[in-house]
């Protein structure tokens, strides 16, 4: 996977919920490369709902293998919004850049 640095130029922060409190705590901003997964409308019971994915691309980094192996307590927040991760790609192994795919939630 061949990347622009330019390219990372948003700011997001990556957050770890407690599991004793159920409160978020921040762990790591780092800059982003920020695209469009997917994203639709959806009509579950009657209620039209709008649901959005994102890739957040960012420079390796050691700790951020936490996220690999249980993703479940982090969440990326990005322009004021939060997003679960719901999946985590370090592309052939390379340890060079790392694809986070978010889903949006209120």
């Amino acid at each position: 996977m061949r990347m622009n640095p330019g390219d990372f130029r948003w700011k997001i922060l990556i957050q770890e919920k407690d599991p004793d409190t159920e409160k978020w705590h921040d762990r790591w901003t780092v800059f982003a490369r920020v695209n469009k997964k997917n994203g639709g409308q959806s009509f579950n019971a009657d209620a039209d709902q709008y649901r959005a994915e994102l890739n957040f691309d960012i420079r390796y980094f050691r700790e951020i293998e936490n996220v690999r192996y249980n993703p479940q307590p982090y969440r990326i927040v990005y322009s004021g919004h939060f997003f679960k991760v719901t999946d985590y790609d370090d592309y052939m192994e390379q340890h060079a850049f790392i694809r986070m795919t978010g889903a949006h939630y209120a």
